[in-house]
């Protein structure tokens, strides 16, 4: 005789798998019906995981350079603020320290110095710009600030006015100081490196930077009372006005540089811009791989669900039928 409570209570056991199973596809179909993406993507792949390894590589390389590309943009925009500082009101002081020798006023020299040293202060902080922990101005020597205090470069501009006869031994120590391999400038005064392994790094030796300061620094001095008053008036107002006019080329030099330093910038813009464009169509390739057509995900969900109610009526049907046989 068969024993018909226990194939009830197989075909029951059986049922109550198919329904989890039922479930565990409804939940899975369910998610790509509103994500239209696979829920178990190496599934999906199946031929085609080789060809998904190698495009997430792609993808990650492209990331690896944008995040060089990013800190070579953030080092290039600090780099330019920089310079733009330093070069701002050099125009308006060359203007004033003309203006200061055809009036002749002591009042007027004084207002032009004083205008000099807050421009050569802003100058020098500006040079000891970071990014991070990175002095940008340094060259190699990037864990060091490039520049000294403005009173310290200021001090070494008048021992060299103080040591000069006149005009002309003024100018010459003045390029010895300057001078951008044995001067102490270089060697001294300016604290880092004088070489960059950096292609996109502009060094405090830059001579539109050192001229510059150079200039910054003899207008600062320009009050009456100061060193240059050492000189006879003729030899001190030829020192000024020098300085003016020489400043009007540092300021030229300095847009070019700020001109160089726009190309570099406008070159890591467009690898970026290049970058963003491979990414975007690796990752289409990439959710084309792993994608799953919503229309027929919901087709699916509606053909589960309905499969789901069928079989839990069916496990009714056969409880019941289970509970007659045992009444029997």
């Amino acid at each position: 005789m068969i024993n018909t409570s226990y194939f009830g209570s197989s075909i029951t056991s059986q049922l109550s798998r198919d329904i989890s199973n039922i479930r565990e596809r409804i939940e899975k179909t369910s998610s790509e019906a509103v994500t239209g993406k696979a829920a178990d993507p190496t599934a999906h792949l199946s031929g085609q995981i080789g060809k998904s390894m190698l495009t997430q590589q792609a993808v990650e390389a492209i990331d690896r350079d944008t995040s060089l590309l990013q800190l070579r943009e953030a080092r290039l925009d600090i780099t330019q603020q920089s310079l733009e500082r330093m070069q701002d009101n050099l125009a308006a002081i060359s203007v004033r320290a003309l203006d200061a020798l055809s009036a002749g006023s002591p009042v007027e020299r004084e207002a032009l110095a004083g205008d000099a040293r807050a421009q050569l202060d802003a100058a020098l902080i500006s040079l000891n710009a970071r990014h991070g922990e990175r002095f940008l101005f340094s060259g190699d020597a990037t864990d060091k600030a490039p520049f000294g205090s403005s009173e310290a470069f200021l001090e070494d501009l008048r021992a060299i006015a103080d040591a000069a006869s006149d005009k002309a031994d003024f100018d010459a120590r003045m390029d010895a100081y300057f001078d951008s391999e044995t001067g102490d400038f270089a060697n001294r005064f300016y604290r880092g490196s004088k070489t960059s392994s950096d292609g996109d790094a502009v060094t405090g030796l830059d001579p539109a930077i050192a001229s510059t300061l150079r200039n910054l620094g003899i207008l600062s001095m320009a009050k009456p009372g100061d060193a240059l008053d050492k000189f006879s008036t003729g030899q001190t107002l030829d020192i000024i006005s020098n300085s003016a006019d020489r400043l009007v080329q540092s300021d030229a030099d300095l847009t070019q540089l700020r001109a160089a330093t726009g190309i570099l910038q406008g070159r890591v813009a467009d690898g970026m811009k290049g970058l963003a464009q491979e990414r975007l169509v690796l990752n289409n390739l990439l959710e084309g791989m792993t994608a799953r057509d919503q229309y027929e995900a919901a087709s699916e969900l509606k053909s589960l669900e309905a499969s789901l109610e069928a079989s839990y009526m069916l496990t009714a049907r056969l409880s019941q039928l289970t509970l007659m046989n045992f009444l029997r």
